[in-house]
C-alpha cells in the first residue's frame, strides 16, 4: 500500500504546497492536506493531531515564514514525538525558501526546492524518500495546460470557495465498493446503493453498478443560475474541485458543456449546464471515458 503524507506547512506557502499535493497525488500517494480537512466550525487541533496520526509521514515545508509560524511548530513536535517514541510516522524536511531550519531538524537531509529550476528532480528526490518509485510519465504534465494554483486563482476570483471533504477531488470515489464510499463521505447509501450528499455549497451523487461506484456528479450551487447559452470558464469550476486542468485534456467545447479526459485515471469529466437555471455540474465517468 503506498504511503500518506501530512503537509505541514505556513498559509505564505500555499501555491507551492498545492502544487506538490497535486503531484504527489499523480504518483498514487495520499495527502491530508489542511484546505481540505478542516470544514467551518471543527477543532484545528483535533483534526490536525488525527491527521498526523492517520500518516506514514509529515512533510515539512520550510520557508522563512513556516519556520516562524506557531502552528508548523505545534505540528512538527507532535510528529516528531511519535518518531521519538517509535510510531510510524516520519519527518521529512522540504526546502522551500532558503532559512535556518529549527533545531529538532537539524541534521536531517532534506528534499531541496529553493531553486526553483530543480523542482522535477527535488520532486523525485522525495517521491524515492518515501519509498516510491517514481513515475515520470505521469508528473510531467503538457506545458501550456493551466496549473492547480491558476484553476484556484479562477475559483477563488468568482467567489467559489475551495471545497473541502468530501467533495475535494470528487474523482476519487470512482471504483470504490458502496461501504468504502460510504464509510469515507459518512454517506448512506440507499435502496439502490447510490449516495446523495448535501452541503450548502453542493450537492453529490455517487452512483452505483453492482457494488462498485461508477458515476459521480456532483452541482456547485453557488454558480446557479445559469443558462445553456451563457459561456463559462470551466477551469473555474475545476479549481473549486481541486482538480487541475493540466490533468485534462479539453477533447470537446460546446457552450453548455465542456468535455474533458483524464488519461492518467482513465475517466471522462464533463463540466455543463443541464438546463436553464441550474447550477454548473461535473460528471466523472469511466465507462465512456474516450467516446
Amino acid at each position: 500500500m503506498l504511503p500518506a503524507v501530512f503537509l505541514s506547512h505556513n498559509h505564505a506557502d500555499k501555491p507551492f504546497v498545492r502544487r506538490l499535493a497535486a503531484d504527489l497525488e499523480s504518483q498514487g500517494i495520499r495527502y491530508w492536506l489542511d484546505e481540505a480537512e478542516i470544514k467551518i466550525g471543527e477543532s484545528l487541533i483535533e483534526k490536525i493531531r488525527d491527521g498526523i496520526d492517520r500518516m506514514d509521514y509529515v512533510v515539512v515545508v520550510l520557508s522563512p515564514d513556516s519556520v516562524a509560524s506557531s502552528w508548523v511548530q505545534r505540528e512538527v513536535d507532535v510528529a516528531m514525538n511519535q518518531e521519538i517514541l517509535g510510531r510510524r510516522v516520519k519527518v521529512l524536511p522540504v526546502m522551500f525558501r532558503r532559512c535556518d531550519p529549527p533545531g529538532f531538524l537539524l541534521g536531517k537531509r532534506y528534499a531541496d526546492f529553493s531553486d526553483g529550476s530543480r523542482y522535477a528532480a527535488a520532486f523525485e528526490d522525495l517521491v524515492r524518500s518515501l519509498g516510491v518509485v517514481f513515475n515520470r510519465n505521469a508528473f510531467d504534465p503538457p506545458a501550456h495546460a493551466t496549473h492547480l494554483g491558476e484553476a484556484l486563482d479562477k475559483a477563488y476570483s468568482k467567489a467559489l470557495p475551495v471545497l473541502s471533504r468530501p467533495f475535494h477531488r470528487p474523482f476519487q470515489y470512482m471504483g470504490m465498493t458502496i461501504q468504502d464510499a460510504a464509510r469515507v463521505t459518512g454517506g448512506m447509501p440507499n435502496d439502490v446503493g447510490n449516495i446523495l450528499l448535501d452541503s450548502d455549497e453542493c450537492h453529490m451523487s455517487l452512483e452505483a453498478e453492482g457494488n462498485y461506484i461508477s458515476y459521480v456528479d456532483i452541482e456547485l450551487k453557488r454558480t446557479a443560475p445559469h443558462r445553456q447559452d451563457q459561456e463559462f470558464d470551466s477551469e473555474v469550476v475545476l479549481g473549486a474541485l481541486s482538480i487541475s486542468p493540466s490533468e485534462l485534456e479539453l477533447v470537446r467545447k460546446k457552450i453548455h458543456s465542456h468535455t474533458y479526459y483524464d488519461h492518467r485515471k482513465r475517466l471522462k469529466i464533463s463540466v455543463s449546464c443541464l438546463y436553464d437555471g441550474a447550477p454548473l455540474s461535473v460528471g466523472f465517468s469511466s465507462k465512456y471515458y474516450g467516446m
